[in-house]
């Protein structure tokens, strides 16, 4: 099997160099034709047009995506905590995306995953936990969609800033943090943890009642440019610039 998995670019509009660069592997990818792509999310840092309809500035990439969905290689997009009201767009201009909102369970080369783009791992934010609960309602698309665009996209980008600044100071997520989420999939009998969210591109192995359990982060594509690749069984982290 031949997978692909990436996350985080954060894009900030039609300008952003990055936009360029991951049409460009993205391209390459549809190329090779692997079996599945997962886009672990935050490939914007906000998309704040409700109602399904597709922001412009993002044209190059969308019509990247489409070429991919049209390609049949299965394609899942995991919903970031910047990526608000992607999911009504998604769903009517990608039809065969699947579209992931809390995690998915699947099993790649006999071996027992489960994927995630990662803002639920720290069990210690509350705060966020309550505000991603209210951003995913039908209340906030209900809102979204009554007021002017101009407003909503103010709001959008303060939660992202806001967001980013927290991020910031805290740099990275504590390790007891990711080490205990990633032992507890382990006594659940998950072999592979992959997650993204935390712009660290890293591979840990744990052993937990004398089973091995391997956690992966896909990084970020606005710096450290990396992906993971799953070929023949095996799950390796690279970087934009080496092969697909």
């Amino acid at each position: 099997m031949y997978c692909v998995f990436l996350s985080d670019a954060h894009l900030r509009g039609r300008d952003d160099k990055n936009q360029e660069k991951i049409v460009q592997f993205l391209e390459a990818v549809i190329k090779e034709r692997p079996d599945k792509v997962f886009l672990l999310g935050d490939i914007f840092d906000y998309w704040v047009n409700p109602g399904g309809i597709i922001d412009p500035v993002y044209a190059p990439l969308i019509h990247t995506l489409k070429r991919l969905c049209d390609s049949n290689i299965q394609t899942y997009y995991h919903i970031g905590n910047h990526d608000f009201f992607v999911k009504p767009a998604f769903e009517k201009v990608f039809p065969s995306m699947q579209i992931v909102e809390n995690g998915m369970v699947m099993d790649l080369d006999g071996m027992h995953c489960f994927i995630t783009h990662g803002d639920m791992i720290d069990y210690t934010d509350t705060w966020y936990r309550v505000l991603r609960f209210f951003i995913r309602s039908r209340v906030a698309g209900a809102i979204a969609n009554i007021l002017p665009a101009a407003i909503v996209q103010r709001m959008a980008a303060s939660l992202s800033r806001h967001s980013r600044e927290v991020w910031t100071a805290k740099r990275t997520m504590p390790n007891h943090v990711i080490d205990e989420f990633v032992k507890a999939k382990a006594a659940e009998g998950f072999d592979i943890v992959i997650a993204a969210h935390f712009h660290t591109p890293e591979t840990r192995e744990y052993t937990v009642n004398n089973k091995k359990v391997r956690y992966i982060n896909t990084g970020n594509w606005f710096n450290a440019y990396s992906y993971i690749v799953l070929k023949n069984g095996t799950f390796d982290l690279r970087y934009f610039g080496t092969a697909v």
